[in-house]
């Protein structure tokens, strides 16, 4: 830090309305005034090159005169910060280029100091604290040398999932050279990091992470205006791209209703492309079946065209070295020793469970062919589905398919893209075919976890298995 307290801050979330320009001619042309997600009293940014205890950038609040688009760099003067308890203190600063920003703290208006404490506090309950800066730049040295430590170092975070923290870029010809994801997974919304920790593989590994704020259809249109998109992320792994949407954001009480998600195996990609569309951008993935290939597309505003332009170059090496076996790839989902027992959530019955295990192990006895092996199964309860009866869904190393048997099965081979939505809106997992046909099978909420098990088991025995004999 300098005696002028001055860091360097990136803007994650405007609190006030921006506008978005586009290029046009010698100038510049407003294309909209855009509200923000949530109003606040400041802009959220965050602090790159410094970290937290919990290895991820410390958030600054922006206070000034004027909102800034998400993505903006500015040199800002830092003016103390607020601290709850024992956890990393939210940075409070002021953009340097904005002649009416206040020099220190006391210079807002009493109003504009009680705006700032009541949005933390109606974010985090709690008792909050003023430090100033003299108090916060040991922190803030202590998380400089922690961020160039974790740099020099080059090491995996536990869990698995988390990036890999290196500064050079891999050449994607050797299993552990790969390029980092950098900042992208710890600037995203904590909600976001939450899914990922949960929802991925230990063996998986995060290549690359891109935002989408919620935005207006660059496609599509209902009734008199745009059709509007939640936020959602792109994510690269090293197993798969997925397609990530909320469904719909937090409320109040911060409930949340999940997250709708398209995953293609790497295996399966054959093409990708980046396309301008209005005001915005649209990236094309074209993922192949045993019976056709199916396109995917993904909508971005025109700010996050460098991150898409970089996710772009990774994807691309993944396409034209498909063939390489020297690529670490989706591997085969392990065989149980025993499946286990099938449970209707809603039974009152203890026994209920083991009738219901007992039924369908005999019909899956009857159906399973002679060299298939089952991954996983999900039962599908009477009262769900009143008018066709209790039923299984099942995933083998060959197919995904219904029990009692005719009712629904696909082999893996023509599946392009598998795509899960749990939520107590609405929940159901869709297996889309290389001919675009969409297969939906809608399941209770509370059985998320044995339908959750399905899908992973569905999409890496997919990954794995040759699209011709």
């Amino acid at each position: 830090m300098s005696e002028a307290h001055i860091v360097d801050v990136r803007i994650i979330q405007p609190g006030g309305r921006t506008g978005r320009y586009l290029p046009e001619g010698d100038g510049l042309r407003l294309e909209a005034v855009l509200p923000p997600e949530e109003p606040l009293p400041f802009d959220v940014a965050v602090l790159p090159t410094v970290w937290t205890p919990f290895d991820e950038p410390f958030r600054v609040l922006v206070v000034g005169s004027v909102s800034h688009p998400a993505e903006t760099w500015l040199t800002a003067r830092l003016l103390g910060a607020w601290q709850r308890e024992e956890e990393p203190p939210f940075l409070v600063a002021a953009p340097e280029a904005d002649p009416a920003a206040p020099l220190d703290w006391e210079m807002l208006s009493a109003r504009q100091r009680q705006a700032v404490l009541d949005a933390l506090q109606s974010a985090r309950p709690g008792k909050w604290r003023w430090l100033d800066v003299a108090a916060v730049e040991p922190v803030l040295h202590a998380g400089a040398h922690r961020y160039q430590q974790r740099k020099e170092n080059r090491r995996l975070h536990t869990p698995a999932w988390q990036p890999l923290r290196t500064a050079r870029r891999g050449s994607y010809t050797a299993v552990d050279q790969y390029t980092p994801a950098e900042y992208t997974f710890f600037d995203l919304p904590y909600r976001f990091q939450e899914y990922v920790g949960d929802a991925l593989a230990p063996d998986e590994r995060i290549l690359y992470a891109v935002r989408r704020p919620a935005m207006s259809s660059l496609r599509h249109r209902s009734w008199l205006r745009r059709e509007h998109l939640q936020e959602g992320v792109l994510l690269l792994t090293t197993h798969r791209l997925i397609h990530l949407a909320e469904l719909i954001p937090p409320d109040a009480a911060n409930v949340r209703y999940g997250f709708r998600e398209v995953v293609g195996a790497l295996e399966r990609l054959r093409a990708v492309s980046l396309r301008r569309e209005r005001d915005g951008l649209l990236l094309i993935t074209r993922w192949a079946a045993a019976d056709g290939e199916q396109e995917v597309v993904w909508e971005a505003p025109a700010f996050a065209a460098a991150a898409l332009h970089d996710l772009l170059s990774y994807l691309q090496a993944f396409v034209e070295n498909r063939a390489s076996r020297a690529l670490q790839r989706a591997t085969p989902p392990p065989s149980p020793e025993h499946l286990p027992p099938l449970v209707d959530t809603a039974a009152n019955d203890p026994d209920e469970s083991k009738r219901l295990t007992a039924h369908f192990a005999a019909l899956l006895a009857a159906a399973r062919h002679p060299d298939e092996t089952v991954l996983a199964w999900a039962a599908l309860p009477r009262w769900f589905q009143p008018k066709v009866g209790a039923q299984a869904l099942v995933v083998s190393t060959r197919r995904v398919f219904l029990l009692p048997p005719g009712h629904f099965e696909l082999p893996l081979q023509t599946l392009a893209t598998l795509e899960y939505t749990g939520s107590i809106l609405e929940s159901y997992l869709v297996f889309t075919t290389g001919q675009g046909e969409r297969h939906r099978v809608r399941f209770p909420y509370p059985a998320k976890g044995a339908f959750r098990a399905c899908f992973e088991a569905a999409w890496r025995a997919a990954a794995v298995l040759p699209l011709k004999p």
